[in-house]
């Protein structure tokens, strides 16, 4: 038997994309301090959140929108629907390449004068054209747009908060919040202080993938361990650039990256392009994906820090103070 899930979208149907959801998430910081309302530091943004669940950001192309956005912390370019910049009069600059979760595609590109999201401003960047139907949305920013800036999801507000980083002089620990620092260049920051079931693992954050993702040498430590896949059936990883990947469901008891801990779940194991991408095809590899994220109230990425902030929601910090 083989269940269908899309990196980009909804989860397919049946047990075994019912067994990705973690039931439990605490933050190992000791803390037995009552909530605290945390300090304004961040600008908000109006945003939505799409017909498939995604937060979405408000983004101004040539001065004109707004139009919603997704961030995808995991692509390295910035994809519009064709309908947008047909409606905007765009005209196609170059033949670019676009890298799927499964395949590269040639892609047409048009040349944006100008990129806004709040007060961050992209000048001169190149957009690689993908029809609606595969993208969900008005389009994608990956790390081209979002590299140095800051951006917050906040699932518990449902909101996406795309910003200037803040730079490196500022102390920005928060109560409840665990801060990780990440390692990295062009944007593709990873936790080294990573583990599955003991396994230790490098660990991005892919916010275009539904799922969360291990590659096979993550898998082979695990093993080690006495991890063991589910059962037998096969699952396809659909990308918006077509193709597939596919992979097994293993399941596992813990996975923490610095004091954040994600409990009694599964993920999926596949050895997908953008491990290599990321250069870890050859390293135990983990690729954190959103039905891990939406069980925090919060997650930052600074880019221009190299950090990320996990935020808590009053019931998983009184369950970790208890823990």
């Amino acid at each position: 038997m083989t269940t269908t899930l899309s990196r980009r979208g909804l989860l397919g149907p049946g047990a075994a994309a019912l067994a990705l959801a973690p039931t439990f998430v605490r933050a190992a910081t000791g803390t037995n301090l009552e909530p605290q309302p945390a300090p304004p530091r961040v600008e908000n943004i109006q945003n939505v959140a799409n017909a498939q669940g995604r937060l979405t950001v408000e983004t101004y192309l040539n001065d004109r929108g707004p139009y919603q956005f997704v961030v995808d912390t995991g692509a390295e370019r910035s994809v519009i629907a064709e309908d947008i910049a047909q409606t905007l009069g765009l005209r196609v600059s170059e033949d670019v390449i676009v890298q799927g979760i499964a395949r590269s595609l040639p892609a047409k590109a048009v040349q944006l004068d100008t990129l806004r999201m709040g007060r961050v401003r992209v000048n001169n960047m190149p957009m690689p054209l993908l029809p609606r139907t595969w993208l969900g949305a008005d389009g994608y920013l990956g790390l081209d747009a979002i590299n140095h800036q800051s951006v917050t999801f906040d699932f518990q507000n449902r909101s996406l908060i795309v910003q200037p980083s803040v730079g490196d002089g500022k102390i920005l620990f928060v109560e409840d919040e665990a801060q990780i620092r990440v390692n990295g260049a062009g944007g593709k920051l990873t936790a080294v202080n990573a583990s599955v079931d003991g396994a230790r693992a490098y660990a991005f954050i892919d916010s275009g993938a539904e799922i969360t993702i291990g590659n096979s040498n993550l898998f082979a430590a695990m093993q080690r361990n006495g991890s063991t896949y589910v059962n037998d059936e096969i699952i396809q990883l659909l990308g918006v650039t077509g193709g597939a990947a596919v992979g097994r469901v293993a399941r596992i008891e813990r996975v923490k990256v610095g004091s954040i801990s994600f409990e009694h779940s599964a993920l999926v194991i596949s050895d997908l392009p953008v491990f290599d991408v990321w250069g870890l095809a050859d390293k135990p590899a983990l690729l954190i994906g959103m039905n891990f994220l939406r069980q925090v109230s919060s997650v930052t990425i600074d880019y221009g820090r190299k950090e990320i902030f996990f935020k808590l929601a009053s019931a998983l910090r009184i369950a970790s103070n208890r823990a």
